[in-house]
């Protein structure tokens, strides 16, 4: 009686057994038929690294193809010999009319030149001048070291703006010739450029070396972002 149910038993268990036997069957088969061993994981393809590296080169060659053919093809071409373009310049303190100083930009452009540090060097001795008063201000029973100083830049400051003065006057006269007779006009500038640009370089250098001490002894503003847009502000303008 127990040597049936045995029987019976393993009867029920064969078809299981079967299943098994037959997906390993399977398996093997099939692992045969590609070439790899069953029992060790399949690696998985990796993309060849140089064939990245030759397509960022051809990438790269394309790019820079491109770049050329726009520059040298389609970007408008600007002539080596083109003149300057005059840009208006608010300068306070030279007494020319915008037309006069545009005049002086296209035929004086050294004199041009020394117009803008001109007005560059009056706007540092107007604001030393005021930063003494208000020290004068502050210590009234010291007054006369303040007043003292504040006359020797003053005194520069008139005499430069007496030389620029004198400067401005040919200026006005060859324009105005110029207007009425060009011919005549090209004459005088070519006889006054020379003159007229040491006149006004001569003078600027006294001035310069007064407003370099003040350049000198700048005050770096406090606290890193102040500080921070001094340094930039000082080094790109």
């Amino acid at each position: 009686m127990f040597d049936f149910l045995k029987k019976k038993k393993k009867d029920k268990d064969a078809p299981e057994k079967k299943i098994e036997d037959n997906k390993k069957t399977t398996t093997e088969e099939s692992g045969q038929e590609s070439g790899k061993d069953p029992g060790k994981p399949v690696k998985q393809k990796r993309f060849p690294i140089k064939l990245i590296l030759t397509l960022l080169l051809v990438l790269l060659a394309v790019c820079v193809s491109a770049f050329v053919v726009y520059k040298f093809w389609f970007l408008p071409k600007q002539s080596e010999d083109m003149a300057p373009v005059y840009k208006k310049l608010e300068l306070a303190h030279i007494n020319l009319p915008d037309e006069m100083l545009e005049f002086c930009f296209d035929n004086f452009p050294d004199l041009y030149t020394a117009m803008r540090q001109f007005n560059r060097e009056i706007d540092l001795f107007e604001k030393e001048i005021e930063r003494i008063e208000q020290i004068s201000l502050t210590y009234p029973d010291q007054k006369k070291i303040s007043e003292k100083e504040k006359k020797s830049w003053i005194k520069a400051k008139d005499t430069l703006k007496k030389t620029f003065l004198k400067v401005e006057k040919p200026v006005k006269e060859t324009y105005v010739l110029f207007r009425v007779n060009k011919k005549s006009g090209f004459v005088q500038i070519d006889e006054k450029r020379k003159e007229l640009t040491q006149i006004a370089q001569s003078a600027l250098v006294p001035a310069q070396k007064m407003t370099k001490k003040l350049k000198q002894i700048e005050v770096v503003p406090e606290g890193l972002i102040k500080g921070t847009l001094y340094k930039l502000k000082k080094k790109f303008l």
